[in-house]
């Protein structure tokens, strides 16, 4: 049953009158119907006539002194709609704040294209909002989770450098030669709505000079092609030479943040521009670039970072025991619009998330690709972990300082081998910072919840290796 809730009329030097009435209006939505009174009308109008006459010029007339009953004739509408306008932004901003609502998107305000600021009386309108859902949290004492122990063997260093010696190694660029597993491709890719789509169809998106990796058995020829896995991309690729086309045709990934895509009748249309086959490095080579004298210093060097990345990994399990505990015992009604932007911002923070663990960054794309292909159940998921971290957070006054901030750029410039300056400003001008802020907040949330948690150590299995 809705929740009808009134706020008093509010009067202050900041603050206009109005009256507001709060319902529900689906899982995690309000409808605000709003009431402004006449004589707060006639208020903001009186102020927009006297700036309008302060500044306006007309024919005839020195500046400010142009008589009122001209300026309502000729500006009359544009006033109106003006203050119309004002008068709806003002007044739902107080109503937010004042019921302590966490707005999730824009709000909609019903038949807006038709709502006109009255001649005389109130305005009454009414705005939906889908707004942060309640979460009810368990006690986190009955939240059991087990401690991996995980040991860096001698066969994880090989494979570790291995892996350097291909990163550290020369592109070539074989001529006419067939694409083979292993080759990178550079192909100028189009997506195009449909099924089996033709030239004349809808381009949904194009990205000139995408790179792809021909996987091969060992990840079942998946492929990621723009941020979206292709069954047997491998097998569709092998053979092929520079200036070859191959079409696919498939279903969006149901968990794309692209409407678009998700979950609809897409053909990716690939035109095969260059091959490239990675020479490995030395390992001299590759010690010589992490400024170590032998390959003995190499090993040492590369099995603490594995011990590094594999504490991080241990410790990226515990959030997701816990996660997956409070996701299955919260019940929680998430918003029926859930948007794109969401969830995209949900996956920008899984990304960070594994470039501090310091994957590979063409491992990060291929991971967020095969996030995207999620299933939407799985989306929504996350969605839910988010919200109940987000009031867990709240409730045990987690935060995160600018000194948090600032180390743990330092850390992801170590891992991409770029200087932490340079990182930190590609972050502000893609809108990063934010959703690193969300990140840090969240692990320390988790952190709190686990040192109530029941913690148990357990051995890997023979197969987890770091």
């Amino acid at each position: 049953m809705a929740n009808d809730t009134t706020t008093p009329d509010i009067e202050t030097e900041e603050t206009p009158q109005f009256d507001v009435e709060i319902a529900d209006a689906g899982p995690a939505c309000k409808a605000l119907t709003i009431t402004i009174p006449e004589s707060r009308i006639k208020e903001k109008v009186e102020e927009s006539y006297q700036t309008l006459q302060d500044d306006a010029v007309l024919p005839g007339f020195r500046r400010g002194r142009a008589p009122r009953r001209l300026l309502e004739k000729r500006f009359a509408s544009g006033v109106s709609d003006d203050v119309k306008n004002a008068l709806l932004s003002e007044t739902y901003t107080k109503a937010m704040e004042d019921n302590g609502l966490d707005p999730l998107g824009d709000p909609e305000v019903d038949d807006i294209e038709n709502l006109k600021l009255p001649d005389s009386g109130d305005l009454t309108f009414t705005v939906k909002i889908e707004v942060t859902p309640d979460v009810e949290l368990p006690a986190f004492d009955s939240i059991k989770v087990e401690k991996t122990k995980i040991d860096v063997t001698d066969e994880n260093v090989t494979e570790e450098i291995e892996r350097i010696r291909d990163q550290a190694g020369t592109p070539t660029q074989p001529e006419d030669a067939a694409i083979e597993i292993g080759d990178y491709v550079t192909t100028d890719t189009t997506i195009l709505a449909g099924e089996d789509a033709g030239e004349d169809a809808e381009v949904i998106a194009e990205f000139p000079g995408t790179h792809i990796l021909v996987n091969g058995e060992d990840k079942e020829f998946k492929g990621h092609v723009a941020g979206i896995v292709v069954e047997a991309l491998g097998k569709k690729l092998e053979g092929k030479k520079p200036g070859d086309e191959l079409t696919v045709s498939m279903t969006g990934p149901g968990g794309h943040e692209n409407e678009d895509i998700k979950d609809k009748p897409i053909t990716l249309k690939l035109a095969l521009t260059a091959i490239h086959r990675i020479e490995p490095a030395s390992i001299e080579t590759v010690a010589e670039r992490m400024g170590l004298q032998s390959e003995d210093e190499l090993n040492d060097r590369v099995k603490t970072m594995l011990e590094q990345r594999a504490e991080q990994n241990q410790q990226a399990d515990l959030y997701q025991q816990v996660c997956d505990q409070l996701v299955e015992q919260v019940e929680l009604e998430l918003p029926e619009g859930i948007t794109g932007r969401q969830t995209e911002r949900v996956l920008r923070r899984q990304a960070m998330d594994l470039v501090y663990r310091g994957t590979p960054e063409s491992e990060v794309e291929e991971k967020m690709a095969e996030m995207r292909g999620e299933s939407e159940e799985a989306a929504i998921k996350q969605l839910k972990q988010f919200f109940i971290l987000d009031k867990a957070s709240k409730d045990m006054e987690v935060d995160v300082d600018e000194n948090e901030l600032n180390q743990r750029i330092v850390t992801m410039a170590m891992q991409q081998n770029r200087r932490p300056d340079k990182l930190r400003q590609e972050m502000m001008r893609q809108g990063q910072i934010e959703q690193l802020y969300l990140q840090l907040r969240e692990q320390k949330t988790l952190d709190k919840i686990i040192e109530q948690a029941s913690v148990t150590e357990v051995e890997a299995e023979a197969e987890e290796s770091a």
